[in-house]
């Protein structure tokens, strides 16, 4: 008899020795707080784990997350180099190293005799995890430099891929991908419910209910089913603080953030034809407000919520290396990174990201928008 997926699932985490779990670099707060809830659900069967987003900036919104500062910004020590030397003949005495320049001289003494180079031999080790979980993520290349800088180890490693996206590439061995599910936190869940229902703590059942809160905009998109409703009170149950959730969430924007929003809806375009929607930002947006890093994912929503009839929403804004970035987000009936191909964007085909080194935001914009509505004809 074969085993369900969730089997198979179960069966590769209690083989595996250490996990790395990843999530897309334009990353929601779905992906955040099921990654996290997955680690502590790891933890809790003794497995070892590590988190690591590109460039993972902890989003202040979310800080109340438990062990959030778990996240890496950086795939490091994913391989070991292994030199060996045969002992048979001599003991070592005394051992030291040292760098000088770009060198590592390593400095071995014995207790008699001398060591013969015919005794040392190196060789590569084994990746330092065995068992790769990706959650929230339609693609491997969204994943940014994590992919992209190790592909062999992607190729070589078993990925148990965990999603509700339809654009799902379904890249893993294992594809527990679940097009009625509202949020990746839903199926993990589940997931954890039946490996072993006692497991969900009050830190896992925290992390699961903001996932879905945050993929539902707190319950409003028009996928919510009874079931979901239903694992949301179950979380409850188990000791997740609804309220402090969304007062987190939804609740603690300084008048600053609000300010930046403020000229982002006041400086909105609306080309109803393309169903396309823009606006920008300047650097000195950014510096009036003495705002650094602040979460544009989050203006993008509050864009869709204004012009609920766009179907196409970008973002333009001055970038600290003097050029412009941007931001194309979609619904399922459209590709963003179709619609920005000819900028080199990265991303998922929801939300896709771009940079022009022209300085000039002007200009900028007009070429964008005039190429996406090329890409729409």
């Amino acid at each position: 008899m074969s085993l369900t997926i969730n089997q198979q699932i179960f069966e590769l985490l209690k083989k595996s020795k250490r996990t790395l779990i990843t999530f897309r670099k334009n990353h929601s707060g779905d992906a955040i707080s099921s990654a996290l809830g997955f680690y502590l659900f790891l933890k809790k069967i003794n497995k070892a784990a590590d988190i690591v987003c590109q460039d993972f900036s902890a989003p202040q919104n979310y800080s109340f997350l438990p062990q959030l500062n778990q996240i890496k910004p950086s795939l490091l020590g994913l391989k070991r180099f292994i030199i060996s030397l045969d002992l048979a003949d001599s003991k070592i005495k005394d051992f030291s190293y040292d760098t000088k320049g770009s060198n590592l001289n390593i400095y071995l003494t014995p207790e008699s005799g001398s060591l013969a180079e015919k005794n040392i031999s190196f060789k590569s080790g084994d990746y330092r995890y065995d068992l790769i979980i990706t959650v929230d993520t339609d693609d491997l290349e969204s994943l940014g430099d994590v992919y992209e800088k190790n592909t062999e180890f992607f190729f070589n490693t078993p990925i148990i891929n965990i999603d509700h996206n339809p654009e799902n590439e379904q890249y893993g061995q294992i594809n527990l991908v679940e097009l009625t599910k509202t949020s990746s936190a839903e199926i993990i869940f589940n997931l954890i419910k039946e490996f072993d229902a006692n497991l969900l703590d009050q830190e896992i059942a925290t992390c699961l209910l903001t996932g879905m809160i945050s993929k539902t905009k707190s319950f409003r998109t028009t996928n919510i089913t009874p079931a979901t409703l239903n694992i949301a009170s179950q979380l409850i149950v188990n000791g997740a603080d609804r309220d402090m959730i969304i007062q987190n969430l939804y609740r603690t924007k300084t008048i600053n953030t609000l300010k930046l929003w403020g000229k982002v809806l006041a400086r909105i375009k609306h080309d109803p034809q393309y169903k396309l929607a823009w606006s920008y930002l300047q650097q000195k947006d950014f510096i009036e407000l003495n705002l650094q890093n602040p979460n544009l994912s989050e203006v993008i929503e509050e864009l869709m919520t204004t012009a609920p009839e766009a179907e196409i929403i970008v973002l333009f804004y001055e970038n600290d290396k003097k050029g412009i970035s941007g931001l194309v987000y979609t619904s399922k009936n459209y590709d963003s990174l179709y619609l920005a191909k000819s900028f080199s964007p990265f991303g998922t085909k929801t939300m896709a990201s771009f940079e022009l080194k022209k300085p000039d935001l002007g200009e900028a914009v007009r070429e964008v928008i005039e190429n996406i509505k090329n890409n729409l004809k």
